[in-house]
């Protein structure tokens, strides 16, 4: 009876129980349902703002990406490249060009037609003016258009670049370029590419610091150099230190000099001076000439006194068949002894070529003499010349040069001047400069590696000097040859 009775109760708590776990487990299901069937709505609600937020987010992104591929785009117009080593020594960066081709077809180069005083519009939005002033008018207007040109192809050579050109004819004219840098100030420019002339740039110097507006000139006169005011035209003492070095090294002793009679030549014969005074060498002998051909003859003839009496001697040397390094001969070679064995003649093209010429034909040998010359030289007009075969002369580095002379050749269907290079190695610099507040800030520019552009390498100091390195050439079998590389590494 007990089992009975302990078995009924164990049923009965049993039945007790499920009946409540049933119970239990409907209510629970039918709160989910509830609750589901409550959130539902707001759950949609929420995500379909989510969903908008995440398009909203994704265009943002979208915009982000695009800036900043516009921004790479811009700055690939001419990459300056920082070039590694293992020892993590900073070297020079390289400007190079985006679109260089091997092959530019005539027929698709493009037509620049630029009116004076109009701006030249990049694609981008975000506006960087730059002034260029160049004399585009006037007795000067071909070398001031055919800068003009390489300018203009730097900048069309990238469609996102962002600069803006505001140009301005100096005419070659002190007056008019004070006017025009007056404009390009009142246009918000802080930032201007050129003038050419020393006389234009000395026009304008005296206003630049007052209004707080940086200079890349074109001319060579580094007597302008000055904070703000930098002289990129490749530098002719810096050339006539480093020929005049050449032939020191080589064992000179006693130099000549044939220099223009102006103030380029002065400045020249400063350099030649203080060079002798360092090195101890004799420069007894400078004459200046005229652009005459009558001048340049006398001054010639005038440089070469002793010469004849020189050739007689040695023509009196083979005539006895002696053997001028013997022994026997040293004592009698020292009374007529070369009056100098290196001259350097500052001149260029027709110039050139007259008057080592006539000191040739007044006897100074140039198997004998070494004549000694800077970039002027660079000219093929010159090949011809048999008094200059030997010679040697300092000049930039042509390294990275090629393909861009050729787009230029086929674009204007005319060779690129050297003076355009620079102008091209300008943009390709401005173009590097990180932008602020739609200013370009020059200083950023300044560094001890310096960059590798179309004439060579080269670097800007505070001062306002431009530095470069230079090639050592010799004219040889009527061509250019390499005697040295230029440095590429400061």
């Amino acid at each position: 009876m007990k089992l009975f009775i302990r078995l009924f109760l164990i049923i009965l708590i049993s039945i007790c129980i499920s009946s409540c776990h049933e119970k239990d487990y409907d209510i629970i299901s039918e709160a989910r349902k509830i609750l589901t069937d409550e959130n539902k709505i707001e759950k949609e609600k929420k995500s379909e703002k989510n969903n908008k937020n995440i398009k909203h987010l994704e265009k943002q992104e979208e915009e982000v990406v695009k800036k900043k591929e516009e921004t790479v785009n811009r700055k690939k117009f001419k990459i300056i490249e920082k070039v590694e080593n293992n020892n993590t020594t900073k070297k020079s960066r390289i400007l190079k060009s985006p679109k260089e081709k091997n092959e530019i077809k005539k027929s698709k180069a493009p037509e620049y037609k630029t009116k004076i005083d109009e701006g030249i519009y990049p694609s981008s939005t975000e506006v960087i003016k730059v002034g260029v002033m160049l004399p585009l008018t006037g007795k000067n207007k071909e070398i001031g258009n055919m800068i003009l040109n390489a300018i203009e192809m730097a900048v069309f050579q990238n469609e996102n670049n962002n600069l803006q050109l505001l140009i301005k004819d100096t005419q070659g004219e002190p007056d008019i370029a004070k006017k025009t840098f007056i404009e390009l100030v009142d246009d918000q420019v802080n930032l201007i590419i050129g003038p050419l002339f020393s006389k234009t740039l000395a026009a304008i110097q005296g206003l630049t610091e007052i209004n707080n507006v940086n200079i890349l000139a074109l001319t060579n006169n580094k007597n302008l150099a000055r904070q703000g005011s930098w002289v990129f035209g490749i530098d002719p003492q810096a050339q006539t230190r480093e020929a005049l070095q050449v032939v020191f090294d080589q064992g000179a002793k006693k130099i000549a000099a044939l220099l223009p009679k102006n103030a380029y030549g002065l400045l020249l014969f400063d350099t030649i001076s203080d060079f002798s005074e360092e090195n101890l060498v004799e420069i007894d002998r400078i004459e200046f000439y005229e652009l005459s051909i009558e001048s340049q003859r006398d001054a010639s003839k005038k440089i070469s006194t002793g010469f004849d009496k020189y050739q007689d001697y040695l023509n009196k040397l083979k005539d006895e068949e002696l053997n001028i390094t013997s022994d026997a001969e040293s004592d009698v070679y020292s009374t007529v002894e070369k009056p100098f064995d290196s001259v350097f003649i500052a001149a260029s093209g027709q110039n050139l070529t007259v008057l080592s010429s006539q000191l040739q034909y007044n006897n100074v040998d140039p198997s004998l003499v070494q004549y000694l010359g800077i970039s002027s030289w660079e000219d093929k007009r010159i090949l011809n010349e048999p008094a200059l075969e030997g010679g040697i002369f300092i000049t930039t580095s042509q390294l990275y040069q090629k393909k861009v002379k050729t787009i230029y050749q086929n674009s204007f269907n005319k060779e690129m001047p050297k003076i355009a290079m620079i102008a091209y190695d300008i943009l390709a610099l401005i173009s590097s400069i990180s932008i602020d507040n739609n200013k370009i800030d020059i200083e950023e520019t300044i560094n001890s590696e310096g960059y590798l552009g179309l004439r060579g390498l080269f670097r800007l100091k505070n001062n306002g000097i431009v530095e470069r390195t230079f090639d050592t050439r010799q004219v040889k079998n009527k061509r250019f040859r390499v005697l040295k590389k230029a440095k590429e590494e400061f």
